[in-house]
């Protein structure tokens, strides 16, 4: 038997097998990036593609402010805390947006560049927007703004002319997955 406090406080007792069940749900709820991104690039193409069939002689505008309300909630719901760091995932969840910029401004030849495109619409590119995402939710933690605590973070115990209270140290990291995930990226990016 195992005892479990939920998050109003009440106890309740699970036994192995509520527990094995539990983890085996947990599992296959995040089995891998590969299939969390994938499910979400599903979800945000379909969104888009409902989009395009419902603005399709809208006016630009109108094709914009669908795309940003409906399709780039998908792409960065809770981006903070899953922001990927390989190329090929960032690839994939750009691609959608890369669509949606086609889509808005009716531009779908081969000889376009949808950099561009990005460009002209005035969109940052969905990797920058997660760091920004980051950089919101560590300035919130820090300012104590979010349930988010920074108390395990080490602050830079070194005074030079050039030091910042507010400067924590670098975490050290062995892993890829560890080094690319929210406090490591971060506090890396913070101190640039």
């Amino acid at each position: 038997m195992y005892t479990a406090v939920s998050q109003k406080n009440r106890t309740t007792t699970i036994n192995y097998s509520q527990r094995s069940q539990i983890i085996f749900a947990h599992r296959n709820l995040i089995t891998s990036w590969h299939e969390h991104i994938s499910n979400i690039c599903l979800k945000a193409t379909r969104t888009l593609n409902f989009v395009r069939r419902n603005t399709y002689c809208c006016s630009q505008e109108a094709k914009n402010l669908a795309n940003l309300s409906l399709v780039c909630p998908h792409l960065e719901y809770a981006a903070a805390a899953w922001d990927p760091y390989t190329a090929k995932y960032i690839q994939q969840l750009g691609r959608v947006q890369r669509r949606a910029a086609r889509f808005v401004k009716k531009d779908y030849r081969h000889t376009t560049s949808v950099t561009g495109l990005l460009d002209e619409l005035g969109w940052l590119p969905l990797f920058e927007r997660r760091k920004h995402s980051r950089l919101m939710v560590f300035y919130k933690a820090f300012n104590n703004l979010s349930a988010i605590s920074l108390d395990h973070l080490s602050v830079s115990s070194r005074h030079t002319r050039a030091s910042n209270e507010n400067k924590f140290m670098s975490l050290p990291v062995r892993t890829n997955a560890f080094k690319y995930s929210f406090f490591p990226q971060t506090i890396t990016v913070k101190g640039k």
